[in-house]
């Protein structure tokens, strides 16, 4: 094909498949070094690319009247080629309202999903979502290997981290170590009262500090229960400062969310775990020396991305992950 001089990279939403985009930004950058990189976004997503050196504009919009207004900025810009790395109502718009530009598309691979969900006693999987967007790029010639992703961090975002911590940690623990109880959805969530139990062993440990993670949607208190002065809350920073703040810790322990990808993009290396979902999805860390936490269990994944309400007795799928298992593969890890 004709080497395009203008792309746009399309992906909505949701925070972790934004960041799962960073190594395709990066591939096309290396395979089309003379070519404007544009990628379009929801707002609160924006920060994540917007100071990655494969793109010249994040283009960016909050609702669908917004989106309707973005359209025909796009149509203005004549792109080459645009990369559907969504595949919803909103690309489909896309592609359909900029005539003359060459489109390829991500395939979700909605059957197969589904099939893992319906018997997961089958043990299915489907590749990484990563390797799944490289797929798409093989269109365009390019071959690549799963790599995970890397977020370039402003320097304002780095010293503000480096203050944070200096000023709520004056005893320079040696350990930090993020905790980040939330996620989307209320079903992938372990009890918050775990994520305490873990808190307080860990704090056992005199050098080992602490920093609480959340964000407003989530409903247990900012510092799950703990008065130490060692564990610091962390409530609705805005996403880069929340990147810097992973990036001065020695591991997050996460549920299956956003945050997980967050903390492998600043090369942090994650505990994470799965319950109603499962790695088999497509979603897993990728950072090296990260870790899944999972019981494996006969009903799971029972979900996509945790929407659905638990149809079993009991939760089956967190209720042999033990606060103290937790933390000895936190240990094992540091």
């Amino acid at each position: 094909m004709k080497t395009p001089a203008k792309i746009l990279v399309f992906r909505q939403s949701s925070l972790g498949d934004v960041i799962l985009t960073l190594p395709v930004l990066k591939e096309l950058a290396l395979n089309f070094p003379e070519a404007a990189i544009d990628f379009l976004t929801k707002k609160q997503y924006a920060p994540i690319v917007e100071f990655n050196t494969a793109v010249r504009n994040t283009i960016v919009f909050g609702n669908n009247a917004e989106f309707r207004g973005t359209l025909k900025q796009i149509r203005r810009g004549k792109y080459d080629l645009i990369i559907d790395l969504q595949r919803n109502f909103r690309s489909l718009a896309l592609s359909i309202l900029s005539p003359g530009s060459r489109k390829i598309g991500y395939r979700k691979r909605r059957l197969a999903r589904e099939m893992i969900i319906r018997k997961p006693s089958l043990n299915l999987s489907v590749d990484h979502t990563i390797n799944s967007y490289f797929h798409t790029l093989r269109r365009l010639g390019i071959k690549s290997e799963l790599t995970p992703p890397e977020l370039a961090l402003p320097a304002e975002a780095k010293e503000f981290a480096e203050k944070f911590v200096a000023d709520s940690f004056p005893n320079s623990q040696s350990t930090i170590i993020a905790l980040c109880p939330g996620a989307k959805h209320y079903e992938k969530k372990w009890p918050h009262g775990n994520f305490r139990k873990v808190a307080e062993l860990l704090l056992e440990d005199k050098t080992t500090a602490l920093i609480i993670i959340s964000s407003e949607t989530d409903t247990f208190p900012e510092n799950i229960g703990l008065s130490d002065s060692r564990a610091v809350a962390v409530r609705d920073f805005e996403i880069l400062h929340v990147a810097a703040l992973l990036s001065c810790c020695r591991i997050a322990l996460t549920n299956d969310s956003g945050l997980m990808h967050l903390a492998n993009a600043v090369g942090i290396k994650v505990a994470a775990i799965f319950g109603p979902t499962s790695p088999r999805l497509g979603f897993s860390p990728t950072l090296p020396g990260s870790v899944i936490i999972s019981n494996n269990v006969f009903c799971s994944p029972c979900s996509l991305h945790g929407e659905k309400p638990c149809r079993q007795p009991q939760k089956y799928c967190f209720e042999n992950i033990e606060s103290r298992r937790v933390v000895d593969i936190i240990n094992k890890m540091l």
